[in-house]
């Protein structure tokens, strides 16, 4: 497995890798099954070079450009390719780790994929750190919350809660564990405020929570008993 790429402000030449509803946050990784011609040239580009690509999501309306050069959302994740497999027929199974979120500012339409040029963005660097462990206790406490109330399926969230002390990392961590919806995990992979994370993660769970205890009382009742006198 390769090591992790050291991170730079800015490149100006990384192949664009765009998919639908997917987001991919700082600190996790995927796995990918590259099965298209185009971005089986891709990513053996990228093996021969920096094994850097940004990963971004699909803007909606994408199926009617699918093979074309459909519009993407500005805000990707840059990714490095730590290990790969590559079968008889071309096509690459590949196992990636998302070093940072950055921002597309400009384009190149290349055949037969796109690359661009890209700025790398931190998390804001001067928050309030009263106001940080006070919105991380709010959201620790609801994901054990809803970690008790999940019993064996809460399995996941409760390694993902103990992976890491540190805000930024967690707050990734748990976006990517806790958001399902595709306009969510992209706002929230947009949002470079560890503080407003957690805050916009705490309403997550804490939906999650009340949807889930809603489920349990529903079973519960439908299970009760009729008394008949």
């Amino acid at each position: 497995m390769q090591r992790v790429a050291i991170v730079e402000d800015h490149y100006d030449n990384v192949p664009i890798f765009p998919l639908p509803n997917f987001v991919l946050f700082p600190n996790t990784m995927t796995r990918l099954h590259v099965f298209e011609p185009r971005y089986s040239m891709l990513t053996a580009d990228a093996l021969a070079g920096d094994r850097l690509v940004v990963l971004v999501g699909l803007k909606p309306g994408w199926e009617e450009d699918y093979y074309g050069s459909p519009p993407v959302h500005q805000v990707g994740s840059l990714c490095k390719i730590v290990n790969e497999e590559r079968l008889d027929d071309g096509r690459y199974n590949l196992f990636v780790h998302c070093v940072a979120r950055a921002r597309i500012h400009t384009i190149h339409q290349f055949e037969p994929y796109r690359t661009a040029a890209i700025d790398v963005l931190p998390d804001v660097p001067s928050e309030d750190g009263a106001a940080v462990e006070d919105a991380m206790s709010r959201l620790v406490g609801c994901v054990r919350g809803l970690i008790l109330q999940l019993g064996e399926h809460g399995v996941v969230l409760s390694s993902v809660l103990t992976s890491t002390r540190k805000p930024d990392i967690l707050t990734n961590r748990l976006a990517a564990a806790i958001a399902n919806d595709p306009h969510d995990k992209q706002s929230l992979l947009e949002q470079t405020s560890v503080r407003e994370r957690a805050e916009r993660l705490t309403d997550l769970s804490g939906d999650l929570l009340l949807r889930s205890t809603e489920l349990e009382r529903a079973r519960v009742d439908e299970h009760e008993p009729v008394l008949i006198n």
